[in-house]
């Protein structure tokens, strides 16, 4: 069983670093600069903006109401979150470069 847990957290890794090279591909290149890609980037930021906060809040909810959580557990579900959120954008991206 621990094989299977550490394959799949192998397999988040690599889609986060595949999200991450997508994402600055998109930042740093000519597409990224132009009219259409500020409208992209905009979209896509204000759909994941109000993301962040849900997740922290969601987060501080079940330490502080339901299970507190110790640091361990609580690193991981901040890096869950933040590396998730980078694979949001990431999807957005290239959903919105399909859209516009």
């Amino acid at each position: 069983m621990e094989i299977f847990y550490t394959s799949l957290r192998l397999l988040y890794v690599i889609i986060f670093f595949a999200a991450l090279l997508i994402s600055l591909r998109f930042e740093w290149g000519s597409e990224g600069s132009d009219e259409r890609g500020k409208t992209i980037a905009n979209q896509s930021y204000s759909i994941l903006f109000p993301m962040l906060p849900l997740g922290w809040l969601t987060i501080e909810m079940v330490d502080q109401f339901i299970q507190p959580l110790n640091y361990e557990t609580y690193k991981l579900l901040i890096w869950f979150l933040m590396t998730g959120l980078t694979i949001i954008h990431a999807f957005n991206i290239m959903i919105l470069k399909r859209k516009y």
